[in-house]
């Protein structure tokens, strides 16, 4: 694969695939150990894609402690047609893969949690699954549309699609009005939509974040992520 996407668990034959899009910091040690997990708990390829590629034309990884000018700075340099381009790009070199392939499941961390919504503008995405995606509802993020916006025209309706977000509680990028929001406009595309709230701040499921892991959170959250991987 290149250096953008990252596969775990190779199986030309599986018929299913996960795409996971990191948080900001992007191919980190934690991620990468999370993909693992997923091939573990999931048993079907994991793709680990480096959406800031787009931007930079390299890998990228950065340290949460040392980089936080550099990952915010493409965070918010990135629009949503820069994610469709990479993605697209992605799923062509999967479907090239697995060239039995019927369903694909996007998981997003943080940032490619907002991404991750975007990612459903491509029908062979089934399921999404969303974690702790700050700025779901930002305006003009992609064709003049908020990320949810954009996948409520293109999916309405359509019941081949499942999304599940997870939120923290004590998460101030994600107040409750916003999740509301959220909520409301898939009810109003007849989108089947789930959201989980635990009792937790923000990037809380992985423990290579230490100091905002939560682990009761976490472990509710491998329990429902699970429940709906497996529908």
């Amino acid at each position: 694969m290149n250096d953008y996407l990252k596969l775990f668990g190779l199986n030309e034959n599986a018929t299913q695939a996960i795409i996971m899009l990191p948080d900001i910091w992007s191919q980190t040690v934690y991620s990468a150990e999370t993909a693992k997990q997923f091939v573990q708990k999931f048993g079907m390829p994991v793709y680990l894609l480096d959406y800031f590629y787009q931007l930079t034309g390299k890998a990228n990884s950065f340290n949460p402690q040392t980089d936080q000018g550099l990952a915010p700075e493409l965070m918010n340099k990135m629009t949503g047609e820069d994610f469709i381009n990479i993605f697209s790009k992605a799923l062509d070199e999967i479907k090239a893969n697995q060239p039995k392939l019927e369903s694909i499941t996007v998981i997003g961390f943080c940032f490619g949690g907002r991404l991750a919504y975007l990612s459903g503008l491509s029908s062979e995405v089934k399921k999404i699954v969303s974690f702790y995606g700050a700025g779901a509802n930002t305006d003009n993020y992609y064709q003049a549309n908020t990320p949810i916006e954009a996948l409520c025209e293109v999916r309405r309706s359509d019941e081949s699609l499942k999304v599940l977000s997870f939120y923290g509680s004590q998460d101030g990028s994600i107040p409750q009005a916003d999740r509301e929001l959220t909520a409301e406009s898939f009810k109003n595309a007849g989108i089947n939509y789930t959201e989980k709230v635990y009792d937790a701040g923000h990037a809380y499921f992985q423990p290579g974040r230490a100091e905002m892991y939560n682990e009761e959170a976490a472990n509710a959250s491998w329990k429902d992520l699970d429940s709906f991987i497996k529908q």
